[in-house]
């Protein structure tokens, strides 16, 4: 699935949907094909209507690998939704790295941008770094327990 905005109605209003990324096809374990099989062929039955799909006589199996694909491109969809969020810190918040290269890292804010990158002091290196990449809760749990 990938998450989709579009404008509601006439309005300029925004909304998020979720969409297939390749609608009409569902990939289910190979343990479960002889149960989709029977399924598939009932006259009535409780589950929507389906086929099971079938190459030159025969039904295709497609590794985790295979799958993988769709899977990053799933990732990179979301990964782009969360990038578009702002989010605001206040100068000397602790924050701390939720994703990426640097994802674990706990800084201070120094400087809070436009909500879209914010200053964050490393270990007294100042970065500039994407507001959707940081979490304060981390960071809360932390210094509670100490």
């Amino acid at each position: 699935m990938q998450t989709l905005n579009r404008r509601r109605g006439r309005t300029r209003e925004r909304v998020e949907y979720a969409a297939p990324i390749m609608p009409t096809f569902v990939f289910a374990r190979a343990i479960h094909r002889d149960e989709l099989l029977r399924l598939a062929s009932l006259p009535f039955s409780d589950h929507p209507g389906f086929s099971v799909f079938r190459h030159l006589g025969g039904i295709p199996l497609i590794s985790d690998a295979e799958v993988a694909g769709a899977r990053r491109i799933e990732d990179r969809c979301k990964r782009a939704a969360k990038q578009g969020q702002r989010q605001a810190f206040a100068v000397g918040q602790q924050v701390r790295v939720t994703e990426g290269a640097a994802a674990g890292l706990f800084g201070e804010v120094v400087q809070d941008g436009d909500g879209k990158f914010v200053l964050v002091a490393f270990a007294g290196i100042n970065l500039k770094i994407g507001s959707w990449l940081l979490g304060t809760d981390a960071v809360q749990d932390r210094a509670d327990a100490a």
